[in-house]
């Protein structure tokens, strides 16, 4: 596999280090399933998950492969047993199972 380096892009795109086509990210709501998700109680993590001691379900904005795969919209990384995913769907918050 031959490596590109990495390089900057604009806010539109993100570079790609295995030499695959940039991905496009955009800020607009997705037509289909938007997954959301809650930093779990259990997390070492938690305390980034709460806004005014309440905790605050947040967008997740992309995903990719590795131990801290789910980007969150708070701009950081976790693993998939730090979260509990939700969808939502006419104002009210599903948990996916």
């Amino acid at each position: 596999m031959q490596m590109t380096p990495y390089t900057e892009t604009d806010e539109t795109e993100r570079a790609d280090y295995t030499g695959a086509p940039a991905t496009p990210r955009t800020n607009r709501e997705a037509g289909g399933l938007v997954l959301y998700a809650i930093i779990r109680a259990s997390s070492k993590y938690v305390h980034q998950g709460r806004e005014d001691g309440k905790t605050v379900a947040m967008r997740v904005e992309w995903i990719e492969e590795g131990e801290y795969a789910f980007h969150l919209e708070n701009g950081n990384r976790y693993r998939r047993e730090d979260l509990t995913f939700y969808t939502r769907y006419e104002g009210q918050f599903i948990k996916l199972r």
